[in-house]
């Protein structure tokens, strides 16, 4: 089930039209969403929830369109121009470290659930 319609990604990219991919980025956003959202607990039939759900479903779809890479195949790539030359190759450790590791979750969408309160992060205090 995705989050958002094609009609509401049409609406923020406006004036450019969706792509014709849509119903699948949308499909990949709202798995996305979901990700993040894993062990969280919202009612899923609340209005106000689906209307998050939705503009972070958006935000993700937009983040994979400007970024060209809806897979994330090239999350991993490393690449460098300078003048002419350009050089590109894969991250040591196959993009899994911390420096090479590229955000699965646009930032958009994250600060769309974090002020609606369905990704929040407790601080640990010690002491």
């Amino acid at each position: 089930m995705t989050y958002a319609s094609v009609a509401e990604l049409a609406a923020w990219l406006a004036p450019e039209p969706a792509p014709a991919n849509a119903v699948r980025l949308l499909e990949l956003a709202s798995t996305a969403v979901d990700v993040a959202l894993y062990g969280v607990a919202y009612g899923r039939d609340d209005p106000e929830v689906l209307a998050v759900l939705a503009k972070a479903t958006v935000r993700q779809a937009h983040w994979v369109i400007e970024r060209d890479d809806e897979t994330g195949a090239q999350s991993d790539v490393q690449t460098m121009s300078t003048g002419k030359r350009s050089f590109s190759r894969f991250a040591r450790g196959g993009g899994n470290t911390s420096a090479a590791a590229a955000p699965r979750l646009a930032p958009g969408a994250v600060d769309v659930l974090r002020t609606s309160g369905l990704l929040f992060i407790d601080p640990l205090v010690v002491g």
